[in-house]
Parts: C-alpha cells; sequence; structure tokens
C-alpha cells in the first residue's frame, strides 16, 4: 500500500511539474529565451553591418531587405527602427517561390533550404544587383555571398568572394572587421 501511495505522489508531483512547464514554457530551457534573442540581435547587427558596407549601381533608398524560406533569428531584422537610420532599410518576408525575388529586392536574407532549392535561388537572383545573406549555409559554397556562423551567441560570416563579383553589389573591404568582432551583448 505503501508503495502505491508513493507512486501516486510521485505521479502527481510528476504530473504538476509537466504541468508548471507547459504553463510556463521558459522554465524548461530558462537560457533558450535570452539565447534566441541575443542570437536575433547579433544576426541583426551583422546582417545591417553588411548592408552599411554595400554600395549597389542604382543606390535604393530604401534598401529593399527580403527574408525568405523559413529562418530562426531573422525577427531583428523587421524592427522599424532601421526605417529610420541613415541608409534606410525595409524588411519584408516574401515567398521562396515568389517573382518578386529577383525584381524586388536589393538584399535577400536567405533561411533554411535544400540543396535543389539552392541550385534555383541561385539562377532566379543571377543577372541581378542583389546581396545574399544566408542563414544556414555554414559551408559558404552554394552561390550566397555572405553566410552567417554562429558560435555560442555570437554571430559573424564567411564571405563568397566569387558570388559577391557576380552579384554587382559593391562592398568596402572593411566589412571583413565585422567577421572579426564579436557583436557586443544586449
Amino acid at each position: 500500500m505503501s508503495f502505491l501511495c508513493a507512486r501516486l505522489d510521485n505521479g502527481r508531483l510528476l504530473s504538476l511539474f509537466l504541468l508548471a512547464l507547459l504553463a510556463f514554457p521558459g522554465l524548461a530551457h530558462p537560457e533558450t529565451g535570452d539565447s534566441y534573442k541575443n542570437r536575433t540581435h547579433a544576426v541583426t547587427t551583422v546582417v545591417v553591418g553588411i548592408i552599411s558596407y554595400a554600395r549597389w549601381p542604382s543606390g535604393p533608398n530604401p534598401i529593399r531587405l527580403c527574408v525568405t524560406a523559413p529562418t530562426q533569428y531573422a525577427d531583428g531584422l523587421f524592427d522599424p527602427i532601421l526605417l529610420s537610420a541613415p541608409r534606410p532599410i525595409k524588411a519584408e518576408r516574401i515567398a521562396f517561390d515568389s517573382p518578386l525575388l529577383s525584381t524586388g529586392c536589393d538584399v535577400i536574407y536567405l533561411g533554411n533550404i535544400n540543396a535543389g532549392q539552392k541550385q534555383n535561388f541561385i539562377q532566379r537572383i543571377n543577372g541581378h544587383s542583389i546581396l545574399s545573406i544566408s542563414e544556414n549555409d555554414a559551408e559558404c559554397s552554394a552561390g550566397n555571398a555572405f553566410c552567417l556562423q554562429f558560435e555560442g551567441d555570437e554571430a559573424s560570416f564567411k564571405v563568397n568572394l566569387d558570388a559577391l563579383a557576380r552579384s554587382g553589389v559593391r562592398v568596402h573591404p572593411n566589412v571583413l572587421q565585422l567577421a572579426r568582432k564579436p557583436v557586443p551583448p544586449l
């Protein structure tokens, strides 16, 4: 009988614990919210930094930043404050299969796509002055000009010089300093 009571008490405790985790998801991974927030901030800082060193033949105003495919850390790019920057940036989410990706974007922030989609993407933007920044291309060999790299809560990037040259967008060499400096915490 005492075994049954102990089992019920443990079962009840487990139920209460699981209920608390469901009611307060931050308890399950207390650092996850901060980690996500820090990475999102780091991505926003790096992407805006890269854009600040870029020059397009047409000099767009505002710079049209298109976010496409499933992303993890792009939320900060939609901050309205970016529209009031010295070089305004207007971000919008665009479907991956939209023709606007090759005609209505100056910068494309690319999320998670498969190898076939990457080939299709590179063909679609070829010949257009579009700067591509990938969130999920660790080797940076799939045709994106910039590929974000993550270590802990910090973000940096790799540069694919061939893809950058083909993009038609000029980027000042000082952009490489951004890859070396850790992004300051919030």
